[in-house]
C-alpha cells in the first residue's frame, strides 16, 4: 500500500512539473541560480585557464621543437653546399695562380698539392702535402707558394704524400743573394756598357740613364724559430739596405737562381765580425699555407746519380 502512495506522489509531482516547465514557471528559479552560480563558475574558469594554456604550451613546444630540428637539418645542409662551394672556388683560385706562376716560368713543369698537416711539435717547421712518389714527387724538389715564391724542399717522400721542409725550418739553408744598387758614383761594367775603347754592341740593351745595374751579394739564407729567416756570411762592406729583395743564387745546383725568397727587414754588423747579417721576411705566408707548387722538372744536383 505505502509503494502505491509513493508511486501515486511521484507520478502527480512528474506531471506537475512537465506542465510548469512548459509554462515557464521555472525560468525566474533558474535566472536566480545562475546568477548565484556565475561567479563561481567564472572563478572556476579563470582558475583552470593556466592548465589550459599549460597543456596548449605542451602541445605547441613539442611542435616547435619538431619544427627547430627541420629547420636546424636545413641550415646544416645549405652550409655543407656553402663549403663545398667554397672549397672549389679554393680550387680554382689555386689553379689560376698556378697557371699564372706557369706562365712566367714557362719551361718548367708545376705540380699542384695541397696542404693537409703541420708539424705541430714547434721544434720544426714542416707541413704534409697530399702529393707523393705515385705523382712524381721526389726527395729535394723544390716547392714554391701559389705566387711562385720560394716557400721549401721535399724533405719526405712516401706513395701518397710527402712533408716539405719551409725555408724558416733551422735544418734549412738556401743559397741566396742580395741585388743591392751601387753608389752613383760606382764604376760598374755590365754586358750592356762597353769598356772603354770597345764598339758598342749594337744587340746590347741599354742601361737607362742613372740607373746602374744591380750588384749581387751573396750569401746562406738559413731557417731561425725566431726570426724565420736570417741571410748569413754576407760581405761586411755589401750596401744592403732595407727593403732589399733576396733570391736563390742557383749555386750548388739545389735550387733553380732568381726564385724569390723574401726581402730584407733589417741588417746587423757586429764590431770586428767577419760577416754581415741581414733578417728577411720570406715573400710567402709560410704560416697560411694551404696549396704549395711543386717543381717536378727540376732535379736537384743532390738527386743527380753519381
Amino acid at each position: 500500500m505505502r509503494v502505491l502512495w509513493w508511486f501515486a506522489t511521484l507520478t502527480v509531482v512528474s506531471v506537475a512539473t512537465i506542465i510548469l516547465s512548459e509554462e515557464n514557471a521555472f525560468d525566474s528559479l533558474k535566472n536566480v541560480a545562475l546568477t548565484v552560480s556565475a561567479p563561481a563558475g567564472s572563478a572556476a574558469r579563470d582558475a583552470a585557464s593556466p592548465l589550459g594554456d599549460i597543456y596548449d604550451g605542451i602541445a605547441d613546444r613539442g611542435h616547435l621543437v619538431r619544427e627547430n630540428e627541420r629547420l636546424r637539418e636545413e641550415v646544416e645542409a645549405l652550409q655543407a653546399q656553402l663549403a663545398d662551394q667554397q672549397d672549389v672556388l679554393l680550387r680554382i683560385a689555386a689553379l689560376e695562380d698556378a697557371l699564372e706562376v706557369k706562365s712566367t716560368r714557362p719551361e718548367d713543369q708545376l705540380l699542384v698539392a695541397s696542404v693537409f698537416f703541420r708539424d705541430p711539435s714547434g721544434l720544426k717547421r714542416s707541413i704534409a702535402i697530399d702529393r707523393g712518389l705515385g705523382d712524381g714527387v721526389r726527395e729535394g724538389m723544390v716547392v714554391l707558394s701559389r705566387e711562385g715564391s720560394l716557400i721549401g724542399t721535399v724533405s719526405d717522400a712516401f706513395q701518397d704524400f710527402a712533408w716539405i721542409r719551409l725555408i724558416s725550418d733551422p735544418d734549412s739553408a738556401v743559397n741566396a743573394q742580395v741585388n743591392t744598387t751601387p753608389s752613383a758614383n760606382t764604376n760598374v761594367l755590365t754586358p750592356e756598357t762597353p769598356a772603354p775603347g770597345d764598339e758598342p754592341n749594337p744587340s746590347a740593351t741599354p742601361t737607362p740613364s742613372g740607373a746602374p745595374a744591380p750588384v749581387p751579394v751573396q750569401g746562406i739564407a738559413k731557417g731561425d724559430l725566431r726570426n724565420e729567416l736570417v741571410l748569413e756570411l754576407l760581405p761586411p762592406e755589401a750596401p744592403i739596405e732595407t727593403g732589399s729583395l733576396v733570391v736563390t743564387s742557383g749555386l750548388g745546383g739545389n735550387y733553380p737562381p732568381a726564385i724569390l725568397i723574401g726581402s730584407v727587414t733589417a741588417v746587423e754588423l757586429r764590431p770586428q765580425a767577419p760577416f754581415k747579417k741581414a733578417f728577411v721576411e720570406p715573400a710567402a705566408s709560410l704560416g697560411g699555407l694551404d696549396t704549395v707548387l711543386v717543381l717536378i722538372s727540376f732535379e736537384p744536383a743532390r738527386l743527380s746519380p753519381p
